[in-house]
């Protein structure tokens, strides 16, 4: 069963439309924390691990963004490796795509290279898995998708989140944004600084990302990947 959706984004408020499918459930929770408003489809059988994640991301940026953001959890747009599509936060700043890992260590990224530290002799070791190619392919996938939803131009930036405390993330001037627990909310200020997107924008996308889960016949969680395999 899917509920009805609304939005709440700068001087303005966006309605969802509501439809029964299946299992599937789309809720919607607005100002969450100081005020980041929040949309996400779960399925019943959605395993502990992938929900602890959602929400552990959803406190991360309630904590950390004002109403003026929306975020998306688990949008359905038929992207390329729409699994690791794990939200999409939109307001003043841009279009941030995200791609959740839940992550256990400690780790290393340096410009687009990922480690992981293995202790002892062995070291940093390469990851197996690069979050940050993922989260530019997922980027560039959302820019195609708005393109043929008829959406005007904007920035759409990729981002990789860590939203829980034992992923230790060790950055090393890193090409693309990694969001931890500890730099969250420099992290905000630093995107915030300048005003990229106006609020009539932000809800178009909002609402057009919200409208593309319509004909879905069923929604999975994005799983989260727990370590560097």
């Amino acid at each position: 069963m899917m509920l009805g959706a609304g939005l709440l984004a700068l001087e303005l408020a966006v309605a969802g439309s509501a439809s029964t499918t299946g299992t599937a459930l789309l809720a919607f929770t607005a100002a969450i924390g100081l005020g980041v408003g929040a949309a996400w489809f779960v399925r019943a059988s959605r395993p502990d691990s992938a929900r602890r994640a959602s929400d552990a991301l959803v406190a991360l940026l309630g904590a950390t963004f004002d109403d003026d953001y929306t975020l998306i959890v688990a949008p359905r747009l038929g992207v390329r490796d729409q699994g690791r599509l794990s939200g999409i936060l939109v307001g003043p700043a841009g279009v941030r795509v995200l791609t959740v890992r839940d992550w256990e260590g400690r780790y290393r990224v340096r410009g687009r290279s990922w480690e992981f530290d293995a202790h002892g002799r062995r070291g940093w070791i390469k990851c197996r898995t690069n979050p940050s190619f993922e989260a530019v392919a997922l980027s560039e996938g959302v820019v195609r998708w708005a393109r043929e939803a008829g959406l005007p131009e904007m920035p759409v930036r990729p981002a990789v989140v860590f939203p829980r405390s034992h992923s230790r993330i060790v950055l090393e001037e890193p090409t693309d944004e990694v969001v931890t627990t500890d730099n969250a909310p420099w992290w905000a200020n630093t995107i915030g600084r300048v005003r990229r997107l106006d609020p009539t924008a932000s809800a178009r996308m909002v609402q057009a990302v919200l409208d593309a889960a319509e004909p879905a016949t069923s929604f999975g969680p994005a799983p989260v990947s727990e370590g560097p395999a």
